[in-house]
């Protein structure tokens, strides 16, 4: 079993009030267990740092960073760092992958005119954009423990 010490940082770069709230939360899944770890709340244009403990068997996990709320229509959710057992993962971020949930009628909107957006942002092709989530929708990032094993892996 590994303990692991996290730090992520998330902001909204923009709203259109200063008291919209754009909301989330921090998940770690898997095969044998799903928790939530922290929920995001960011008031207007705002970045907070969310610490918290995980002690995890080892083995394969995903991290999910959710956004389930933007106020209006300029908000979205920027994961700007993420930082396990003080250890920047930097580029590893971007091999995760961000799906986002469309509105209707905007998507089928979309589809009719050929644009059909991407289902998935990311898997290590869309450089940073995975780490943008300007629609409601999951940022899920895989690795395993022990920890050092994966950063070896994937650097």
């Amino acid at each position: 079993m590994s303990q692991l010490e996290f730090e992520i940082t998330v902001r909204c770069p923009q709203t259109e009030t200063d008291n919209a709230q754009t909301r989330g939360g921090i998940y770690i899944n898997s095969d044998k267990n799903s928790e939530q770890f922290a929920e995001i709340k960011l008031n207007g244009a705002e970045e907070k740092v969310i610490k918290f403990q995980a002690f995890l068997e080892d083995g394969e996990h995903t991290m999910q960073i959710t956004h389930d709320f933007s106020a209006d229509h300029v908000s979205a959710m920027v994961i700007e760092k993420i930082v396990i057992d003080e250890i920047d993962i930097g580029v590893i971020a971007y091999s995760g992958t961000y799906t986002p949930t469309y509105p209707e009628p905007w998507y089928s909107d979309e589809v009719d005119a050929g644009r059909t957006p991407k289902e998935t942002i990311g898997n290590g092709v869309d450089g940073s954009a995975p780490l943008f989530m300007g629609w409601e929708g999951r940022y899920e990032l895989k690795f395993s423990t022990p920890l050092y094993e994966w950063l070896l892996e994937n650097i």
